[in-house]
Order: C-alpha cells, then structure tokens, then sequence
C-alpha cells in the first residue's frame, strides 16, 4: 500500500517569517547605529534621521516576535493582530533610509 503524503509542518512557516523579521530588523538597526556614528561628524541631520531609524528597526523585530506568538496558536490563525503595525513600522525603518541616502546623495 501507498502511504498517503505527509502533511507539512504548520508551525514552520510561521517560525522561519520570524526569524526572517528578526535577522532582516537586527541587521537593519545595527547598519543604521553604524552608519549614524558615521554620519555625525560630516551630515549631523542625516544621522539624526539615522539614529531616529534604529529603535524603530528594533521595535519591528519585538511586534514580529508578538506577531509569531499570535498565529502559532491555533486560536490565532488567520486574525491580524498587529500585522497593520508591523507593516506600518517596516515601511517606516525603509522610508527613513532612502531620506537619509536621498539627502546625502543631494549634496
């Protein structure tokens, strides 16, 4: 007899999209902290716009983590709890480096 398929693991996804978040966020604050120290000396506004961007960066990776918490039960699937502020703050983390490369860019 044929063994029927095996279903995929349901919590695998979930988890590899967290730790997708939480690699890309801490990247992300890290290389602003780096390039804001940078930045002071010669475009103190831009780093201060880079500066600004890091916590926000670090604050992705924290919704992500209540993110994961929330869909990994079973209760939790398909509900959008704080997918609108994840987005919300990833877009921020992107808006604000390309302002920042913009501005350099512009002198």
């Amino acid at each position: 007899m044929t063994e029927p398929p095996r279903l995929a693991d349901r919590g695998a996804q979930a988890e590899r999209t967290l730790l997708a978040w939480l690699r890309t966020a801490l990247a992300t604050a890290t290389v602003l902290v780096a390039v804001g120290r940078e930045l002071v000396p010669r475009h103190p506004f831009a780093a201060g716009i880079v500066l600004a961007c890091a916590p926000v960066a670090v604050a992705v990776a924290v919704l992500a983590r209540r993110r994961y918490r929330t869909v990994r039960l079973p209760t939790g699937l398909g509900r959008s709890d704080g997918a609108a502020l994840l987005a919300v703050a990833g877009t921020l983390v992107a808006v604000g480096a390309v302002a920042v490369l913009a501005h350099i860019l512009a002198r």
